[in-house]
């Protein structure tokens, strides 16, 4: 089975992402500790380097920033854990009162639903054997009983310490060794694309350190504003509750709601009646709103991850490495987003990943019309006129999507009907146009564009004062061309005579030749080929030699040169690349001078 190119290439990177979720999936015991010591790292490489600029070795740079986190990591361990030991003492105050509460909230009479589970109740109990109830149990005692205990109460906690400690020893090697480690990744790429490799790990260095860097200040302030808040509520241990806040708040989606659903558990057993309750709930709604709306100005727009990509790939790192995959989501996605930002065949990742997609307005335009939305295309086109001039307009978006659907037609992905309805949005939004007031119309400066300067094909003879016609060579799309053409020169009181060339090109020399035509404006619209065009400027020179021809080819970014080489056969006089460099071509050659008229002294 032979793939086309893009197929092939699609296929591979399929394969390569299978198999690095498969070695992810398969190694993950080694690569957890990995990739935590690495975001670890983020988060601390900008200290060490602060420290190691006022002039400490390396190494004990490292040191010292790490017995500092080791210092507020136990001062806050030994506060929380006092609170959380004085939260255990109250539990059993805490259910009675729970228990009351459930009372005073349950209805009086019994419901429907009371009833029928008290029938079913009812009927079990006389369907048990009567020595059933007077079963005892009976308790198997082990010998290791107390071994197993021990093993069932410091187990989680041995595991635990292992893992920590393997994160604590690579975090240390990856601090002291970042120059070392990263000599070493440009020579396993292959030192020929040093430039490449180095702007890669630089850009996600820099990114993944600003934005965890930020993201745990802000976390931190976040736990602290609960933290304070619940203190002025009255709820017991504020601080343990401000932790969880702002650790949990590392964990996308899900943290946000368990931060949540504890303290509000607690205010409920804890206080008699219910206005705390409703004051925490209050508490952190207000916090979330803030913080919700502080977030896209402090790194949101930095990382520009979309909420969307954010939910699937918290799931994603769920399912490869449980919880550490879901606190981890949010640093490995804004690094995914970064690596393919940066790489050009991984591409697909930030434009999965990242909130903002840019498409370019006729692309967008083009969606619009595709999907029969004239009121919405129409919309699009004005809201470009606010900011920039009707020719620009028509050269960047409406001739654009004009090519674009004669294209897609000619490989049978658009129907007839379909490239109809474009010209009939066109035409109403020119004909709406015309007849607005709000639109300013102007009369263009002398020189073209940059972009738009016309190219000599030959030396064109003087014109006189005649008619001016305009071709549509291939019919529909390029008459709406010229229509927009004399909607520009409206204000210069110069209009063309537009003639369709659909027809024999013999009808077409004689309409021209009954007019007494001084121009022609050839109108092509790529990608159809210059064939016909050549075919009808020839048969026009053989009637009309004195006539002067210019060639609206309508591609700003084509290539003028190659345009002009193409139609130099046909002895076409000038060719024109966009309706604003035909426009300034035509009054050039067109609109008389005014006299200069000497000032009364």
């Amino acid at each position: 089975m032979n793939l086309d190119p893009n197929a092939a290439r699609i296929f591979r990177a399929l394969v390569v992402a299978f198999a690095i979720v498969f070695i992810m999936y398969v190694a993950a015991e080694v690569l957890k500790p990995l990739a935590l010591a690495i975001l670890l790292s983020f988060i601390l490489a900008p200290l060490v380097q602060w420290v190691v600029r006022r002039g400490l070795p390396r190494s004990s740079s490292v040191a010292l920033v790490l017995i500092l986190v080791f210092t507020v990591v136990g001062g806050v361990t030994y506060v929380v854990g006092g609170q959380f030991a004085s939260l255990a003492d109250q539990l059993p105050t805490y259910q009675a009162n729970i228990q009351k509460k459930l009372v005073a909230l349950r209805p009086q009479n019994d419901s429907a639903l009371d009833k029928a589970r008290q029938a079913i109740s009812s009927i079990e109990r006389s369907l048990r054997p009567a020595d059933a109830d007077y079963a005892t149990p009976v308790r198997i005692v082990s010998e290791n009983a107390k071994v197993a205990q021990l093993q069932s109460l410091f187990g989680p906690f041995h595991v635990t310490l292992a893992f920590g400690g393997v994160v604590l020893l690579l975090l240390i090697f990856v601090l002291i060794e970042s120059n070392d480690i990263s000599d070493r990744i440009v020579q396993l790429v292959g030192w020929g694309k040093i430039g490449v490799t180095t702007k890669t790990m630089t850009q996600i260095g820099h990114v993944l350190s600003r934005y965890l860097a930020t993201l745990a200040l802000f976390n931190l302030a976040f736990g602290v504003v609960i933290g304070l808040g619940l203190w002025a509520i009255g709820l017991p241990s504020p601080a343990l509750w401000g932790l969880l806040a702002a650790v949990l708040r590392f964990v996308p989606y899900l943290g946000t709601i368990v931060s949540f659903s504890l303290p509000e558990i607690i205010s409920i057993a804890h206080f008699p009646g219910w206005t705390q309750p409703i004051l925490v709930i209050a508490l952190f709604g207000g916090a979330e709103l803030i913080a919700n709306s502080i977030e896209p100005l402090v790194y949101g727009k930095s990382t520009g991850i979309s909420p969307i990509g954010l939910l699937v790939a918290a799931l994603f790192w769920t399912w490869l490495w449980g919880g550490l995959g879901l606190l981890l989501a949010n640093a490995l996605t804004v690094c995914l987003a970064v690596v393919g930002q940066s790489i050009p065949g991984l591409g697909f990742l930030s434009t999965l990943l990242r909130h903002e997609v840019e498409v370019a307005d006729d692309l967008r335009w083009y969606q619009r019309v595709l999907h029969r939305d004239q009121d919405g295309a129409i919309a699009l086109l004005d809201q470009a006129l606010k900011s920039r001039p009707l020719e620009r307009v028509c050269d960047e978006i409406i001739i654009p999507t004009l090519a674009r659907a004669e294209q897609d037609h000619h490989d049978g992905f658009l129907e007839k009907r379909d490239v109809v309805f474009i010209w009939r949005v066109v035409r109403d939004w020119l004909d709406d146009l015309a007849d607005r007031d709000d639109v300013a119309l102007t009369a263009p400066s002398p020189a073209p564009a940059e972009h738009m300067e016309p190219i000599r094909v030959r030396p064109a003879p003087e014109i006189a004062q005649q008619e001016l016609v305009g071709i549509a060579t291939n019919g529909g799309g390029d008459t709406l061309i010229l229509r927009m053409l004399n909607l520009l020169l409206k204000p210069s009181g110069v209009r063309l005579t537009i003639l369709s060339a659909t027809g024999s090109p013999l009808r077409v020399s004689d309409k021209v030749e009954q007019l007494e035509c001084g121009l022609i404006v050839m109108s092509h619209l790529p990608p159809l080929g210059l064939t016909r065009t050549r075919y009808l400027i020839k048969r026009l020179r053989a009637r009309h030699p004195d006539i002067p021809m210019v060639v609206g080819f309508w591609d700003v970014k084509a290539d003028p040169v190659q345009v002009a080489e193409q139609l130099r056969s046909s002895s076409a006089y000038h060719v024109a690349l966009g309706v604003a460099a035909t426009r300034t071509m035509i009054l050039e050659r067109t609109v008389p001078k005014i006299p200069a008229v000497a000032s009364a002294s």
